[in-house]
């Protein structure tokens, strides 16, 4: 199925990645000014590569979940270029160039989850990163009027897709509000490897997913055994949260990208 794309979000899909991106988000900048919001999130991404670069070597084994135009799945290839990696995309037109850029990258068209089998993907035309499985308010995101359409794809969860004994040292989940679907169907992988998990939890996505920071701090830390830090705190070799002290910042929506770690 062809979806309609905005001039817009074809041509940030033709930067992502490239030398042009830096100087084409600051002409972009200049025109509109980013809110607090986008500021935020564009310093997590450099507490991310920091992270990245800190627990990553040549050979490492990555997965990228919520692959979306391949910013992180490009630093994972530049940083573990002897690894074996997966990314997982369900929009068709973003796996297909992610099939494209990264050959070597195992690339799939489905949505990980904790069930198999197949559902509904919301595409949002507007603004794609914001996609996933379930419709929802994107006025949240500055989008009042979101464009959106609807395409069948399949769910697998990652432990039936990885062997048992496939080591994986760094799983990085974005998957607007199914973070904790995505976990679920990843225990065995997760409690076996401890492997290190950059994951979005933000408090829109909890509301709509009807799922509670209690609920991701017994799955990652009393069942897997890890444990959860903010992005910068760890950086600075800080104490991991308590669930009291994860609870508050997700519910205060102070922070939404987090690090879990063995």
């Amino acid at each position: 199925m062809n979806l309609p794309l905005t001039i817009k979000t074809h041509l940030k899909e033709l930067l992502i990645g490239t030398p042009f991106e830096s100087g084409a988000r600051s002409i972009v900048d200049l025109i509109k000014p980013p809110n607090q919001k986008i500021l935020t999130s564009r310093q997590d991404d450099t507490y991310v590569y920091e992270i990245m670069k800190r627990i990553l070597d040549k050979s490492s084994n990555c997965i990228d979940v919520g692959g979306n135009m391949g910013s992180v799945l490009t630093k994972i290839c530049q940083l573990a270029p002897l690894g074996e990696h997966y990314a997982f995309e369900p929009l068709p037109r973003l796996a297909t160039r992610l099939q494209k850029r990264f050959p070597k990258v195992d690339v799939r068209q489905i949505a990980l989850s904790d069930l198999e089998g197949e559902t509904t993907f919301w595409h949002v035309v507007d603004a794609p990163a914001l996609s996933g499985l379930k419709q929802r308010d994107y006025s949240y995101w500055g989008y009042n009027n979101a464009q959106t359409a609807s395409i069948a794809i399949k769910t697998q969860t990652l432990d039936d897709i990885l062997q048992p004994d496939f080591k994986v040292n760094f799983i990085k989940v974005d998957v607007e509000g199914a973070e904790f679907q995505v976990f679920k169907g990843a225990i065995r992988t997760l409690k076996t490897h401890k492997p290190y998990l950059v994951f979005e939890f933000g408090h829109s996505g909890m509301v709509d997913y009807k799922t509670t920071p209690g609920m991701m701090y017994e799955l990652l830390v009393n069942q897997c055994g890890l444990k959860i830090f903010k992005l910068n705190s760890w950086l600075e070799g800080l104490a991991p949260l308590s669930e009291p002290e994860f609870t508050i910042i997700c519910e205060e929506d102070s922070a939404w990208n987090f690090l879990a770690t063995p």
